[in-house]
């Protein structure tokens, strides 16, 4: 990527960025053990405990369906943050406003730490960042605003209805993108929803089976590098100016 790439954006389409690890215990019913030990480690940093729907699917029916396997149980929630809680799988959310990356992988790292500590994890599987943004530059939602291209026959498909999945592969790690248009979402404490272009980059990258937690802390940046350069890439150089980019001064 040839584009010289924001610190920051003054117009924040973010919506909510989330890092997940996905792992194999080594005592059942990990979502019952490992919220208490998190909440008593950070006590008073997620305050409020949110039993969910699926932690009432039963052990065996969650092991055998691939669905459910990595669906959280518990969260613990915290002002705009939250950590969630499966039998396999550890996540930690950032709604709006975003804290910044620099706040948001202390508070990862954090998290990693203590959940290493109680030893209850027998190995990694994969970790991912995932960030959702909603673009609300035009009106009606137009894929103008992405270095994209959809056509049908003759149909150019630009502010038609769409939904598109598709897998970037860079070396050992893998984007998952999904775009859907238009698109409309809901923000805590603001009184009406947002419409637009919504931008979905999970990018995951496996553990290999001679890596470990400090395998994961090492390639956390990096991973999040690839993110942000295939973000700001799918991005057309007028949307990123409409954005209103902050760059690091020279």
């Amino acid at each position: 990527m040839n584009k010289k790439i924001p610190i920051r954006l003054k117009k924040e389409p973010l919506i909510e960025a989330v890092w997940e690890i996905r792992f194999a215990g080594t005592k059942p019913s990990i979502a019952d053990l490992l919220p208490g030990l998190v909440f008593k480690a950070l006590p008073n940093r997620y305050p409020n405990v949110v039993r969910l729907p699926s932690a009432d699917i039963p052990g065996p029916i969650v092991e055998r369906d691939p669905m459910l396997k990595y669906v959280p149980k518990i969260r613990l929630e915290g002002e705009n943050q939250a950590v969630q809680i499966g039998e396999h799988v550890v996540s930690l959310s950032c709604r709006r406003p975003y804290s910044g990356w620099k706040k948001f992988s202390e508070d990862i790292r954090t998290l990693m730490e203590i959940v290493q500590d109680t030893r209850l994890i027998d190995r990694l599987e994969r970790f991912s960042l995932k960030y959702i943004d909603l673009i609300e530059l035009d009106q009606p939602p137009s894929l103008n605003c992405l270095n994209l291209e959809l056509k049908m026959i003759e149909y150019k498909i630009d502010t038609r209805p769409v939904q598109l999945r598709t897998e970037i592969k860079e070396g050992d790690l893998i984007h998952i993108i999904q775009i859907v248009s238009p698109a409309e979402a809901s923000i805590p404490g603001e009184s009406t929803s947002i419409r637009g272009v919504l931008l979905d980059i999970d990018s995951f990258r496996p553990v290999k089976e001679n890596e470990s937690w400090p395998d994961v802390d090492k390639h956390l940046n990096e991973v999040h590098l690839s993110s942000k350069e295939m973000f700001f890439g799918l991005l057309t150089s007028e949307t990123i100016e409409n954005l209103e980019p902050e760059y690091e001064k020279e």
